[in-house]
């Protein structure tokens, strides 16, 4: 049994639950990305549970490769999300994925400006122009 995968799965599972019960209140066509996404989620979690359950060899591995790495990138999430309403969509964005992109090793300034330039159109399509939901507006155009 491979637990790093089993653990990986059990909480690709549970995120993708959680995701489809958050998006089943959404707005009429708005709820279709968000819980096929979830669905698929957890199809793929499954399989990846069952896939470390099938082996049957006792697989020793850390659960973690860099935790440092890991850290950083869910401090970087949660500050995403708390400064995403107070700062508004373009400006917690840019930080974002500069911050992210410098802390997992990143240092092409043109790379990290492609990156963070299609990361914010594409969320801006879907969020937008697909679902039809209003971006946080920024916080120097707040009135």
């Amino acid at each position: 049994m491979n637990y790093r995968d089993f653990c990986t799965g059990v909480l690709f599972f549970l995120l993708g639950i959680g995701t489809v019960w958050y998006g089943k209140d959404f707005y009429d066509d708005s709820a279709y990305i968000p819980v096929s996404v979830g669905v698929l989620m957890s199809l793929f979690a499954l399989g990846l549970m069952l896939r470390s359950l099938m082996n049957s060899q006792l697989i020793q591995m850390r659960l973690m490769d860099h935790p440092a790495k890991f850290i950083a990138t869910l401090t970087s999430c949660i500050g995403y999300f708390v400064l995403l309403p107070l700062a508004g969509f373009y400006t917690s964005s840019t930080l974002f994925i500069v911050t992210l992109s410098l802390l997992i090793g990143e240092r092409r300034p043109v790379v990290i400006l492609s990156i963070t330039l299609v990361f914010i159109t594409a969320l801006y399509l879907l969020f937008a122009l697909v679902l039809k939901r209003s971006l946080p507006v920024e916080f120097f155009l707040a009135v």
